[in-house]
């Protein structure tokens, strides 16, 4: 929150996320954007700060900062550049888990400083840097006279070095290739720079430019395609590009000698508000995602006799359903002059004749640490009314495992300006209305069963509660099972037992030596294993238990983390 300032996290009273920290610049600038870095413990060697889960940011145009991601302490802080005809506002990932790459941005059409006129020659300025820990590797120009007259950008990703030019063709050079040649000398952070005197990554200096590209590295691939669309991924090497005045469809060819697989073209039939995407799909299996304007459909590549490959289709998730119901009809007011206003709908704003879905998908994406793919979509119910949903689907199959209707903070909201995040049990909706309002809605996953909260009152107050076992603990065969809790002591000794259609519970509470009680709890399930499987609910944080139709006596208890296992 607060461009980025305010962290919030963890699981707090109610599950709600909790206020962690909040970051502090030098000289209280604007964080431009920024990148967390975190790697799994088990992949470290010792540990020390250079190792530690890490939040990059760019500050001040000009600084590339390291706070400490899990506390919000300061650790490092390199300065880029002194040039002022160049600002790094863009910060991303070169190789996930190993490799960042800081990107400058310029602006010389209609400067009016003399620095920024005499360099129209350069494109973009890249910084690139290793992570666990810190290390620069080397900073490099991108310039129109190596690249060519017409180059108009360029980024640097999966250890590629891509050019983008004003006549559509996009260009692949190998980066390890560019280091490995045009290098001119190592440089180590916060060391003197050979031959200049200076700090490296210190005021005044900075960075210095330690590789120089005097010729055009050699072409790993070019291809003309339509607004410089390019994606390279697969198993083997293959890419997927738009072809120029072919808009909506899409090719899918060998990166190893361009040619065409075997039913390689995507393409939808049906026009929507949106244009169509293919991508490959984030599980790391190869596959392709082509999303159209009313389905999603998942594509296998496979070797073929005739064709070097073959794209196969593995499954289609259709997205309309009961909710894309016929598109509203406009209404008509009566002003109080007496005139008649007739509200325009979309598909009169439009004047087409084509049938438009009456849906807008926002987000389709992938959970690793779920295994599942989910869809965000928004449908149109009436002419003011929309309703979003959020579906989770098995990611062999596409069938859907669960569909969750999402709140609508504002009557009318933006549809590009609307934004989903799932991050295993954590789901982050952001909302954009017309009047610029914004609003987060943060929920949590959590498993659901009929019979999971079971109590009963004893001098008016709680006195037992039961949270249900896990899935994979439910189907074991074992029909009697036992779970052990502290509670603070009564007196005596106390018998509870609370019947109800699908399960009954036998608690037994007993004094024990000290100040605390010991609980035993019996659960014996008369249905079968169908009828004890759980259900996945999604549940808004912050909301009471009223509304979420448990009573008041008995609201749940907040999980203190998504990834720890029930004990029994």
């Amino acid at each position: 929150m607060e461009n980025y300032k305010d962290c919030y996290g963890g699981y707090g009273r109610g599950n709600k996320p909790v206020h962690l920290y909040t970051l502090h610049t030098p000289q209280d600038q604007k964080i431009e954007t920024a990148l967390d870095a975190s790697i799994q413990p088990e992949t470290l060697s010792l540990p020390n700060n250079g190792e530690r889960p890490s939040f990059y940011c760019i500050v001040g145009k000009s600084w590339l900062i390291r706070y400490d991601l899990l506390k919000g302490h300061l650790l490092e802080k390199v300065f880029l550049s002194q040039q002022s005809y160049c600002s790094f506002k863009d910060l991303s990932w070169n190789e996930p888990g190993k490799s960042i790459v800081v990107k400058s941005t310029h602006n010389v059409a209609g400067s009016l400083r003399p620095e920024e006129s005499r360099q129209p020659n350069i494109v973009s300025i890249f910084a690139m840097f290793e992570v666990f820990p810190l290390k620069f590797v080397g900073m490099f120009e991108v310039t129109r006279s190596v690249f060519g007259k017409d180059t108009v950008d360029a980024m640097v990703s999966s250890g590629f070095l891509t050019t983008m030019h004003r006549s559509g063709m996009v260009k692949l050079h190998s980066l390890e290739h560019i280091i490995q040649q045009c290098k001119q000398f190592e440089a180590d952070l916060y060391t003197l720079i050979p031959d200049q005197g200076e700090l490296c990554g210190k005021l005044p200096y900075g960075l210095p430019l330690n590789i120089v590209i005097k010729e055009e590295p050699p072409v790993l691939l070019q291809v003309r395609c339509y607004q410089n669309s390019l994606e390279v991924g697969g198993c083997p090497w293959h890419y997927i590009f738009t072809p120029q005045k072919m808009r909506g469809t899409f090719h899918v060819k060998s990166l190893s000698n361009g040619q065409l697989v075997k039913n390689g073209i995507l393409e939808s039939k049906a026009m929507g508000l949106e244009e169509d995407k293919a991508l490959f799909c984030a599980d790391e299996s190869g596959r392709i995602l082509h999303i159209d304007s009313s389905s999603v459909s998942m594509h296998q590549l496979k070797k073929s006799e005739s064709f070097h490959s073959e794209l196969e289709k593995c499954f289609t998730i259709d997205l309309r359903g009961e909710e894309d119901r016929a598109p509203p009809t406009p209404s008509v007011t009566t002003t109080a002059s007496g005139r008649h206003v007739r509200r325009i709908s979309l598909g009169s704003m439009l004047q087409m004749d084509i049938e438009l879905p009456n849906l807008y998908i926002h987000n389709v994406d992938y959970e690793n640490e779920l295994n599942l793919l989910w869809t965000n979509v928004d449908y149109s119910i009436l002419e003011d009314k929309m309703e979003s949903y959020v579906r989770f689907h098995d990611i062999s199959s596409g069938e859907t495992v669960k569909k969750i209707k999402l709140e609508q903070p504002f009557q009318e909201s933006m549809h590009e300006e609307s934004d989903l995040q799932v991050d295993l049990d954590t789901l982050v909706q952001t909302v954009r209305s017309f009047n610029s309002e914004f609003a987060c809605i943060v929920y949590r996953l959590q498993s659901k069963e009929e019979e999971k909260h079971l109590q009963t009152d004893y001098d008016g107050q709680t006195v037992g509660q039961v949270r249900s076992a896990n899935k994979r603990n439910s189907r074991q065969s074992s029909s009697s099972r036992s779970r052990r809790t502290q509670e603070p002591s009564n007196g005596g000794n106390e018998e509870i037992i609370v019947s109800n259609n699908n399960s009954c519970l036998h608690q037994s509470r007993r004094r024990v030596s000290g100040s605390t009680n010991e609980v035993t709890t019996n659960v014996r399930r008369r249905n079968s294993r169908q009828d004890s499987d759980e259900e996945w609910t999604l549940g808004s944080v912050g909301r009471s238990a009223r509304e979420r139709g448990v009573p008041d006596s008995c609201s749940p208890s907040p999980r203190r983390s998504g990834r720890r296992k029930t004990k029994e």
